[in-house]
């Protein structure tokens, strides 16, 4: 339709939300980094800041009571500013034009994907007692549906068309908003309409590092852009030879760099602005040879020496997040991650709007006032999300990528880019090879892919010296395990066929499309 690549990541970002509702909607946040094809790079910054009215107690109470879903986790939902102010600054279709396709896919329906069954009867407990929403994820009142069932979503589409017929600005100022705080106030959520209008999300520079020859712009704090930029800026301190084999020896290396870059992120600068928590340190070069220079071949750094006496920081939740990664014609390319937190965020919807609310103050800490992760009014909410696009040394794209995984996203990325850039590998096979990572919101550990040229021996040899792993994942793919590796979407240049390539994960059924216009026709897919 003569649009540019803001254009489609706005449209993709909605329709995600209308069509995989458990990993993204308006009820969400969204990060966007954005690559000019003038070479020119920014961040719009979409964190959602907790409500004026927070109460930490409460949220202690429900803690304790092991309920972690509810509208009392709802903070400020950021994704329709996000898009709307991508779209004013540097789209070139109008928003109704960009809510279309969600508003069709909400009404016409979308078919059931098996991971969205997965972590829908993950949480059925949490469904069945929550009133509007159960409607939602569970058409029938009792069961999710099979695999390709047509779900289809009215009030969802209705709310989509109210937004593009009045903007977001009755999501945030108007009537929708105030539907949105009559249901907080009903139920004891802390979201006010006074939150919604206050609401500004800022655009930003990106996070920089360069990694061997290639240039990596990626969504900085209070995103996980930080801990990226750690990993590879200590992976750079091994041969590129030592990281292009898959041996024991390397994947301990990986998982060490991981072990140190989650610890760094306690190290905060003398600042009191949340925002720049995490651009410690940590992120410089220096630093990284420092840490690069504590990993011995064939045991673990003690605890003692990473964290003091801290111990591992808690990881944000974000098991069901989602990334899209877009390059246009002229060279524009844009790199988007959203997410509502949990699956289903937490699990309430306002009744009659159709979308699901996140559970972002669940990130958070409620009894300990010292700590940077204590609960405030209006602070950011901290996330692992981290799209990030990668420059060969010649200013071409190599790839724009992100994934879902919670604190496993920076490792999840790192092996991708490693194997991209120390590998040699083409964009298909950097997805789809094993992977080593580090993390995890339940049981911090190891997580190794042991198929192909990661083999059984290889993660003995690991348990021996020292690494405790968490899950050795052996395929055909099973259960909900498989989504815990990430769900990498990339796109990147491919120089040798001069053409674009886009690869859509498997392990989270991701997808790839490009279009072909052809002067004076219709576009073909």
């Amino acid at each position: 339709m003569g649009g540019n690549a803001v254009d489609a990541a706005i449209t993709a970002s909605l329709t995600l939300g209308a069509a995989d509702p458990d990993a993204s909607g308006i009820g969400g946040m969204t990060y966007m980094v954005i690559h000019f094809a003038n070479g020119q790079t920014l961040a719009i910054d979409g964190t959602s800041p907790t409500p004026a009215v927070v109460d930490p107690d409460r949220l202690q109470e429900l803690k304790l009571e092991g309920r972690l879903f509810g509208h009392e986790l709802v903070a400020v939902p950021t994704t329709l500013a996000v898009l709307e102010r991508a779209r004013t600054r540097f789209g070139t279709l109008d928003l109704a034009t960009l809510v279309e396709p969600a508003i069709e896919a909400a009404e016409s329906g979308y078919r059931l994907a098996p991971v969205q069954i997965i972590w829908t009867d993950y949480y059925r407990e949490e469904f069945l007692s929550s009133g509007y929403i159960r409607g939602i994820a569970y058409p029938d009142g009792k069961d999710v549906g099979q695999v390709g069932q047509l779900i289809c979503r009215p009030d969802l589409a209705q709310t989509l068309r109210r937004i593009a017929r009045h903007g977001i600005h009755t999501f945030y100022r108007g009537r929708m908003a105030d539907q949105i705080e009559a249901d907080m106030v009903k139920n004891g959520g802390f979201l006010r309409k006074t939150d919604l209008a206050m609401l500004r999300v800022r655009e930003v520079p990106p996070l920089h590092t360069t990694y061997r020859d290639t240039d990596v712009l990626t969504f900085p704090p209070p995103g996980g852009g930080a801990t990226l930029v750690e990993v590879l800026n200590t992976l750079e301190a091994f041969p590129t030879s030592f990281l292009a084999e898959d041996t024991a020896a390397r994947h301990h290396v990986l998982l060490e760099t991981f072990r140190i870059a989650l610890a760094d992120r306690g190290l905060s600068p003398a600042t009191s602005d949340p925002f720049q928590r995490g651009l410690s340190p940590a992120t410089s070069k220096i630093h990284a040879r420092r840490r690069a220079g504590m990993i011995e071949p064939d045991k673990l750094i003690p605890d003692s020496d990473l964290y003091g006496e801290v111990g591992p920081e808690c990881a944000p939740p974000g098991e069901s997040t989602t990334h899209i990664s877009v390059v246009d014609r002229s060279g524009n390319v844009v790199s988007l991650t959203q997410t509502l937190g949990r699956s289903w965020g937490a699990k309430v919807a306002t009744p009659g709007l159709g979308f699901p609310y996140n559970s972002f103050l669940e990130t958070f800490n409620y009894d300990k006032p010292q700590c940077p992760g204590y609960l405030q009014p209006r602070i950011p909410c901290p996330t692992d999300m981290a799209p990030t696009i990668v420059l060969a040394d010649d200013g071409s794209l190599l790839a724009a990528l992100g994934s879902p995984g919670s604190d496993l996203i920076p490792a999840i990325i790192a092996n991708v880019v490693s194997n991209l850039v120390d590998r040699r590998m083409g964009l298909e096979e950097a997805l789809s090879v094993p992977r080593v990572l580090l993390g995890g919101l339940d049981v911090f550990g190891p997580y190794i892919e042991v198929t192909g040229s990661v083999t059984g021996d290889d993660v003995d040899a690991l348990e021996s010296m020292g690494h405790k792993i968490v899950e050795r994942y052996s395929y055909p793919p099973l259960s909900r395990t498989i989504v815990l590796y990430g769900g990498v979407n990339a796109v990147g240049w491919d120089a040798d066929e001069m053409t674009f390539v886009g690869v859509g994960d498997s392990r989270r059924w991701g997808a790839a499309q490009g279009a072909r216009v052809v002067a004076g026709a219709v576009p073909t897919r």
